[in-house]
C-alpha cells in the first residue's frame, strides 16, 4: 500500500477518535470477545495503540505492551483489502523499533495455529512457536467432573513478593505479573496452602472481570484447578459461565469429558528482537 507520493504510510500513535476504526478491525480477529468499549479505549488501550492510515480509514492497527524486557504484541490486524501487500511486515518492523527503544530484548504474541500467513511472517522475523493454549467456556456444573479441591487451600491476591517465585514456578515472561498488577482490569490470584505458604507452584490465575475470563490460568493438578475455578465463580458473583485459557494437557481432557466448549486455540510465538535495518 502506498500513499499519493508512492511512500508506504507510517505507523502513528493511536488517537481517541480511532475507536471506531479499532472496533471495525477488531472484528477481524474472529474471537467471541466484544471489542473493548470507548471508556477502556480512552483510559488504557489508546496509549498502547498504533495505526496505519489508508484511503478508507485505518488500514492496520496494533496494540502493544511492555513486560519487562519483552515486547508484547497484544493485537495486530491488517484490513482485509490491504493484506498481501507487505503491510503486516512493515508494522512488525516498526513495532520492533518501538520495543528496542524501550529496552526490550525479545518480543512475543499469540496467533491462531491455522493462520499460516501470519505464522510465516512471525517466523521470518525470528519468532518460534511455543505453548499451545485453549480457551474453554465452562459453567458450574462442569466443575463436578474435576477432582475435589484439597482441603484447607486458600485463594488470595498476588502480592509483589509473589512475582518472582510465581514467574519461576510457571515459566512466565519476566515482568508480566508486575505489569498486569498495575491494570484495574486484572485481578491476580494465587493458590496458597496455609501450612506451607512458601509453595508457589500450586497455581495462580489472572481474573479479568469485564470479560469473564481467566487468562493466564495455571494449576499444579486438576484438583488445584478446581479450587481456583470455584474461587473465580464466587468472585465474579452470579456469572453462569466463564472462560478459562490453559495449555494444561492433564486438565484439558477432563474439561472436554465434562462437556466444556472449546472457544479458541492460540499459539504463543516468541523470539529475540531483530536487529535494526
Amino acid at each position: 500500500m502506498r500513499d499519493a507520493h508512492g511512500e508506504a504510510p507510517e505507523l502513528r500513535p493511536g488517537r481517541v477518535e480511532d475507536h471506531a476504526d479499532f472496533v471495525r478491525l477488531f472484528a477481524e480477529l474472529g474471537v467471541e470477545d466484544p471489542p473493548p468499549p470507548l471508556d477502556v479505549w480512552v483510559s488504557d488501550l489508546v496509549k498502547r495503540a498504533f495505526f496505519v492510515d489508508g484511503p478508507e480509514g485505518a488500514a492496520a492497527y496494533a496494540v502493544v505492551d511492555v513486560l519487562g524486557e519483552t515486547g508484547y504484541v497484544v493485537n495486530l490486524v491488517v484490513a482485509p483489502g490491504q493484506r498481501g501487500k507487505g503491510l503486516g511486515r512493515k508494522v512488525m518492523r516498526e513495532l520492533a523499533s518501538h520495543f528496542r527503544a524501550r529496552g526490550c530484548r525479545e518480543w512475543m504474541l499469540y496467533v491462531k495455529p491455522d493462520n499460516v500467513p501470519a505464522r510465516t511472517l512471525y517466523s521470518s522475523m525470528g519468532m518460534e512457536a511455543g505453548r499451545l493454549e485453549t480457551t474453554w467456556r465452562l459453567s458450574w456444573h462442569h466443575l463436578e467432573a474435576l477432582p475435589l479441591a484439597p482441603e484447607g487451600l486458600e485463594v488470595v491476591p498476588v502480592a509483589e513478593l509473589d512475582f518472582a517465585p510465581l514467574t519461576r514456578a510457571f515459566g512466565l515472561v519476566p515482568g508480566k505479573l508486575a505489569r498486569f498488577a498495575t491494570q484495574a482490569t486484572h485481578r491476580l490470584r494465587r493458590l496458597v496452602d496455609p501450612e506451607h505458604p512458601e509453595l508457589a507452584e500450586l497455581g495462580w490465575m489472572d481474573v479479568r472481570p469485564l470479560a469473564r475470563v481467566l487468562v493466564p490460568f495455571f494449576a499444579a493438578t486438576p484438583a488445584h484447578a478446581s479450587a481456583l475455578l470455584e474461587a473465580a465463580f464466587l468472585e465474579l458473583g452470579g456469572t453462569e459461565e466463564l472462560r478459562v485459557v490453559t495449555g494444561d494437557s492433564v486438565l484439558e481432557p477432563l474439561l472436554h469429558e465434562a462437556g466444556a466448549r472449546v472457544v479458541l486455540r492460540t499459539l504463543a510465538m516468541r523470539g529475540p528482537l531483530p536487529s535494526p535495518q
